[in-house]
């Protein structure tokens, strides 16, 4: 009996040991909202110039870079941010609207 209450808390104590506690939380993103709320604005398409962005939006708020090889920069407007490669634009990513702003608030 005793042997077999031994063996019970070192089988608890090694479970113990060897287990995680998990933590999930849900993150609410709201992309029909932003879609439906941001669909009418205009932003640059990959291959544009950065000087072609710059004639059609004007200058950007702030600019990031060079970062890396090859030259990663980084120009955020009002509405959107502009991922260029060297001088051609790879990328272009809308902000989240205040209302998934506000939807998104954590507790």
């Amino acid at each position: 009996m005793r042997k077999t209450s031994i063996l019970l808390v070192s089988g608890l104590i090694t479970a113990c040991l060897f287990s995680s506690l998990s933590y999930s939380e849900t993150i609410k993103i709201g992309l029909s909202e932003q879609a439906e709320e941001n669909k009418n604005i205009n932003r640059p398409k990959v291959g544009m110039s950065m000087e072609t962005v710059k004639s059609y939006f004007g200058n950007p708020n702030t600019v990031s870079g060079p970062t890396g090889k090859p030259a990663i920069y980084q120009w955020k407007y009002a509405d959107f941010t502009v991922y260029f490669e060297g001088e051609s634009v790879i990328h272009s990513v809308l902000h989240p609207s205040k209302a998934e702003k506000k939807q998104n608030k954590q507790p």
